[in-house]
């Protein structure tokens, strides 16, 4: 398999609003804490930590998109999806090993590092990473005769935000309200790409959800000067982008589905904002940046 062809099965361009998610989620739910993030030991630990939540996390994305690629060869070709299955790059049985490969490797990773870490707790780590992965196998199953399996792959964000919450700081109520806020985000998104292949979108109250997060992230940030003008920079964007892909002549809903996804660390940066980070949330409007170059190198969807 050539390398191209792993990372466009990989969604690759991707990969950066996965570590957008762990970077806010961690420090949303140490603000929330007001306690010192470092629970768990030494501080070769927490490197350790952060390096494996980053890695297991990132592999089991990559698992979900791979394995999303094995389950919809058979509709790609029937509908002349330019996908790398159905144009012959590579075969359908390397890529259903390659995901099942780094999905298990993912969940192994976590399960074993927090396990470690908090072995008092292990039982629940393993629990939580099994159900991102379980989430992952159903949406991956059930998404092209389910209407409403947007919501499951918003589920798999808000496992991240929870996954990696747990294995950096705690689960606290704000990290849950924006988990929340962030599988309302996914979802929505999903939603939209259900017709990408036929240039349309037809559940037009889905382009709703995009906006919830930040009336739900209001309760926190409501305080800070600050997360009025990231909202509102936000939400100018997210209009920008329908307008501008959606409600025009030119209609272009990949365009719009790769501008939403570039969109994710600037939702994570508005989390940030909700507890007056600002350096912190400055650091994910610059992967928002870099993420429509990745794109144009590796395709977002």
């Amino acid at each position: 398999m050539r390398m191209h062809t792993w990372l466009t099965l990989g969604r690759a361009s991707n990969l950066p609003s996965v570590w957008s998610n762990v970077f806010a989620a961690a420090l949303v739910a140490q603000a929330s804490l007001d306690t010192d993030l470092m629970r768990a030991g030494s501080p070769g630990l927490q490197v350790l930590l952060w390096g494996g939540c980053l890695i297991s996390l990132s592999l089991m994305y990559l698992a979900g998109m791979f394995l999303n690629d094995a389950f919809d060869a058979r509709w790609d070709r029937r509908h002349g999806n330019a996908r790398p299955i159905p144009e012959g790059k590579v075969s359908a049985a390397m890529v259903w090993l390659n995901g099942a490969m780094m999905l298990l490797l993912g969940v192994v990773i976590a399960g074993t590092l927090y396990q470690h870490a908090y072995p008092e707790q292990a039982s629940l780590g393993w629990l939580m990473v099994l159900c991102l992965a379980a989430l992952i196998l159903l949406y991956n199953l059930v998404h092209k005769r389910f209407r409403h399996s947007a919501v499951l792959m918003g589920g798999c964000r808000l496992g991240v935000y929870l996954i990696a919450a747990m294995m950096l700081a705690e689960i606290t109520p704000e990290i849950v309200l924006a988990a929340v806020a962030l599988c309302l985000y996914i979802s929505g998104i999903t939603y939209a790409a259900r017709e990408e292949h036929a240039n349309r979108v037809s559940q037009w109250w889905s382009v709703g959800l995009l906006f919830l997060p930040v009336l739900l992230l209001t309760t926190l940030g409501y305080a800070f000067p600050y997360f009025w003008l990231f909202a509102g920079l936000l939400s100018l964007y997210l209009l920008f982008m329908l307008k501008h892909c959606l409600f025009s002549a030119s209609r272009n809903v990949r365009a719009l589905i790769g501008g939403l996804l570039a969109a994710v660390p600037l939702l994570d940066g508005l989390m940030l904002a909700s507890m007056n980070l600002i350096l912190p949330s400055l650091f994910c409007v610059a992967l928002f940046f870099i993420m429509p170059h990745l794109q144009k190198w590796v395709q977002a969807t």
